[in-house]
């Protein structure tokens, strides 16, 4: 016998979204009850409590198709306040409503207790509807909405962002630059017709063009050019074994173990300090598929050991040429450390400056050939070189960047035998944050220099600075260690001290990361704090112009937004990571899952949407977000371009001996966050791995030239480098 049929009505009372809180906490004039009685079709609404009737008519309303057509005649011309849920909204879990910052609303409920409470005693006999009311915000992405309607709300309704996602769909949405960046769509050179503002990700051509054209003028201006060079000093040239003893890390007597090649027939090789191996003496010839049009695959990339952890890497931006310069900071050992003088006079701490130990930034130079109409790869032929080494006495180097605007070249330049390679801006340990104009010299072999005082110095008040990027190239914005954010000019000023033209609280302790939405909309900001606060703010307004996503427990140190995505790239303590695009920045997305805990992220580059992860457990992970961006049902691919293991070793007094597996195929991933979608097994618990701190990633880096956009550099825990070109 069939059961009999059920009515699926939600029992209870209806959703009602008024404008006026007044009305709603049940506070009105004796004309308003008068006039506002409730209507037929509200009475016998009321007096359903207890029937019951299918979905769709809930949604529809809860009176008969014959009885609401009547009842729009009478209602025509009337202004409705009652409004039904959307088909897609579960009935018994209310939604909550953003505003277009992003930030949810207080239910108007609450708001009505506190409204009741300030009108005095006179309505305190008033009490609250039972009716829950609540105000509109903006649309949650979350829901099912229209195509047209999901792209606006992630890139924008200006066509300038829509023109520049479809460009960028057209260029990298096939399945080929799933994971890695291939060599044919970075040779592909754009034309008048690629959509006008697709190559400049938004931005007006003629803008990109004056930045780098006539936004430089200050630099080579014979005044304000020569004041501001002027305070930066460089002390006498140092000897090799003299530099080497004091800035750079004492070297092992042992070298360092180095295991790799193909997984069944691995090959051992030895690197002492600031020694260097081709990966192809490792993989030698490996046959291709038959597939390929080629016979046999050359594994081309170099390995260098620096025998302590890597701590910064960055790549020189506006390089035209072959060679291409890689800074790179490694600190001096504990031992060296001891015999500081004003060393442990005061515990450490990040929040207040550190001794004066010595550091030095290395300059590496890698040589690349012509690979195709644009791009080149690295010349294997021509080993890597230490060209320089900026010696400086202001403690350890925590945070370093180039200029990344572009910069026309001039002759200019190369004056006096010297070659300009750019502005570098670092955060040294004694708080400041300093500026150096870096030139190389003529002569083919390394130079040890001093820097006496820096092109730029400035410090915030009462804190020290944590963190710092770029805004144009005159502007630095930087992170302070008590949640201010300072925002300076490095043009000459006639004060002492350089005062920022920007300082406010942002966040309400220690700022760990801090980007620029340059160049699409350089006036957004975002930061993320030791509390767990990632946040989105304007230069223009940042107490009423901000959002914030929903809290971490424990906050990323690394963020960098990418114009082509229009998204800033993060992680969190999940092992995911991120994207956070600017329009809704409150709405987070997956963007890959990685085998371990996150440590690291490569700055992201203006040629291509890859994104690279490093892991705790060693891996370095490859994913290209922007097919799942633009369709959010989209398969997730992602690639592992190697994968490190360290031990110590049985070489004595060494650093130790590392593996590297390699040769990953990209794979899809689940991206689902609960236990019921994750494909790994489970052992009854979540467990975390704690993995040796020289087998982390410590720092990834994309090389922001448009020729070598392919080349990728990673440093681990146990001072390898490894510089490889990525595009397939």
């Amino acid at each position: 016998m069939a059961s009999a049929r059920r009515s699926g009505r939600l029992k209870g009372p209806r959703a009602v979204y008024t404008d006026d809180l007044f009305e709603s906490a049940g506070i009105a004039d004796e004309s308003d009850s008068e006039e506002r009685q409730p209507s037929g079709t509200e009475k016998r609404r009321r007096r359903r409590d207890e029937d019951s009737a299918s979905d769709d008519e809930f949604v529809a309303g809860e009176v008969n198709d014959e009885e609401e057509e009547e009842e729009e005649d009478e209602d025509a011309g009337e202004e409705r306040y009652v409004d039904v849920m959307d088909d897609n909204e579960p009935a018994a879990t209310p939604r909550t409503p953003r505003t277009p910052g992003g930030r949810s609303r207080p239910k108007t409920v609450q708001s009505q207790q506190k409204l009741l409470e300030s009108s005095g005693a006179a309505n305190r006999s008033t009490k609250a509807s039972t009716t829950e009311t609540r105000t509109r915000g903006c649309i949650d992405p979350r829901e099912n909405v229209s195509k047209p309607m999901y792209y606006m709300s992630t890139f924008g309704d200006d066509e300038r962002d829509l023109l520049a996602v479809v460009y960028t769909r057209d260029r990298w949405g096939r399945g080929v630059d799933t994971c890695l960046p291939t060599r044919h769509t970075l040779d592909i050179q754009s034309t008048a017709n690629d959509y006008e503002y697709g190559p400049t990700c938004g931005v007006a051509p003629d803008d990109m063009v004056k930045e780098r054209t006539s936004g430089w003028d200050w630099y080579y201006d014979k005044v304000i050019g020569k004041e501001f060079r002027k305070p930066q000093k460089i002390g006498p040239k140092l000897k090799e074994a003299d530099a080497r003893r004091k800035y750079l890390p004492k070297p092992k007597k042992g070298k360092h173990t180095i295991l790799i090649g193909a997984a069944n027939d691995q090959k051992t090789f030895h690197l002492g300090h600031h020694e260097s191996m081709n990966l192809a003496h490792a993989w030698g010839e490996t046959k291709a598929q038959k597939s390929d049009q080629a016979s046999a695959i050359v594994r081309e990339g170099w390995i260098i050991s620096f025998e302590q952890k890597i701590q910064c890497l960055a790549w020189a931006p506006n390089q035209d040429g072959f060679d291409q310069y890689l800074a790179v900071v490694t600190l001096v050992t504990p031992e060296q450390k001891e015999k500081h003088p004003s060393h442990g006079i005061e515990p450490p701490s990040p929040f207040r400056t550190a001794p004066s130990y010595p550091c030095a930034i290395q300059l590496w130079q890698f040589t690349g050939k012509q690979a195709g109409p644009v791009t080149r790869t690295l010349d294997m032929e021509t080993k890597p070189l230490l060209r320089l080494v900026l010696c400086t006495d202001w403690g350890d180097l925590r945070r370093i960047a180039w200029c990344p605007m572009a910069r026309e070249k001039r002759a200019e330049d190369d004056q006096n035998g010297m070659k300009s390679i750019g502005l570098l801006a670092g955060i040294w340990g004694d708080g400041k944050m300093k500026v150096l104009d870096v030139k190389l010299g003529p002569d083919k072999k390394t130079e040890f220099v001093t820097i006496q005082s820096p092109i730029f110095e400035a410090k915030s008040p009462s804190n020290v600075c944590s963190c710092l990027t770029w805004l144009s190239p005159t502007d630095i914005a930087v992170g302070c260690s008590d949640g201010f954010v300072a925002i300076w000019s490095i043009l000459p000023t006639s004060d002492p001290e350089p005062i920022p033209y920007f300082y406010k609280s942002i966040h309400a302790s220690y700022v760990l990361s801090i980007t620029s939405a340059y160049p699409t909309n350089p006036h957004l900001i975002a930061t993320t704090s030791i509390d767990g606060e990632t946040r989105l703010w304007s230069m223009i307004d940042p107490e009423s112009e901000n959002t914030t996503p929903v809290r971490q427990r424990q906050a990323p140190g690394h963020l960098s937004y990418s114009p082509i995505l229009q998204s800033v790239c993060s992680y969190d303590e999940n092992e995911f990571g991120r994207l956070m695009p600017i329009h809704k920045f409150f709405a987070t997305q997956s963007a890959g899952r990685m085998p371990s805990s996150v440590m690291c992220l490569a700055p992201c580059s203006f040629f291509h949407p890859s994104l690279l992860f490093g892991t705790a457990a060693g891996e370095v992970v490859a994913t290209n977000p922007f097919r799942r961006l633009l369709y959010s049902k989209e398969q997730h691919w992602q690639q592992t371009w190697f994968s490190h293991d360290w031990a110590p070793g049985l070489i004595k007094d060494s650093s130790g001996a590392s593996r590297f597996y390699e040769g990953y195929r990209a794979e899809t991933q689940s991206l689902a966050r609960n236990l019921s979608g994750d494909k790994r097994p489970q052992l009854g618990s979540s467990l975390t791995t704690v993995h040796d701190e020289r087998a982390h990633v410590t720092a990834l880096g994309w090389n922001p030239n448009r020729a070598s956009a392919g080349w990728a550099c990673a440093g681990t825990g146990c001072g390898l480098l490894r510089v490889e070109d990525l595009a397939i």
